[in-house]
């Protein structure tokens, strides 16, 4: 599987919403009830038709292009992909693939999606060996990752708010 599709099938890793037009303009209502207008929204959107979620793009005047130009109507169902913090993007984007894998699967392991990032310090930016601290919060639980890295390894030391720990290694080969 290659990152995004791994990225994309995560749990939460979706904003969903209907939209409504008021006073002539499209607006977005999420899933807290919280409105957006549809210009602020990625481009991207995925909007559901026929018991499937189509991938379109938005269009001006409450258009969406999927296989061609769909006009929005009110209480149609569209969802896009959460956005991640700039640092936590760069940081997996830096991940060698065995180690972003294995990174997933031990949040997964915990009920905890990539979308559940609270907070990144990507310390990658700017050395070759450290530590990256990185919080997540399911609303469950909390868990703090650490992340130590050089040029030979990658560990993930994973520590709940129980103080329930997990550490894995990918060496790099």
């Amino acid at each position: 599987m290659d990152r995004l599709k791994s990225l994309r099938a995560q749990k939460r890793a979706y904003i969903y919403g209907v939209v409504e037009q008021v006073n002539e303009q499209w607006v977005f209502f999420d899933e807290e009830d919280e409105a957006h207008e549809l210009a602020h929204l990625p481009e991207e959107v995925e909007l559901f038709r026929f018991g499937q979620w189509i991938k379109g793009w938005l269009g001006e005047d409450g258009d969406v292009y999927v296989t061609e130009r769909y006009t929005l109507k009110n209480g149609d169902r569209l969802r896009y992909v959460k956005p991640l913090p700039h640092a936590y993007e760069q940081w997996l984007s830096q991940l060698p693939d065995h180690a972003f894998f294995h990174f997933i699967h031990l949040i997964n392991e915990w009920n905890f999606s990539v979308y559940d990032c609270l907070y990144c310090y990507n310390y990658m930016l700017f050395a070759e060996k450290g530590v990256n601290f990185l919080m997540f919060d399911n609303s469950m639980d909390m868990c703090n990752v650490q992340h130590y890295f050089d040029e030979k390894q990658h560990r993930f030391e994973l520590t709940l708010q129980t103080g329930k720990k997990i550490i894995g290694v990918q060496l790099d080969c």
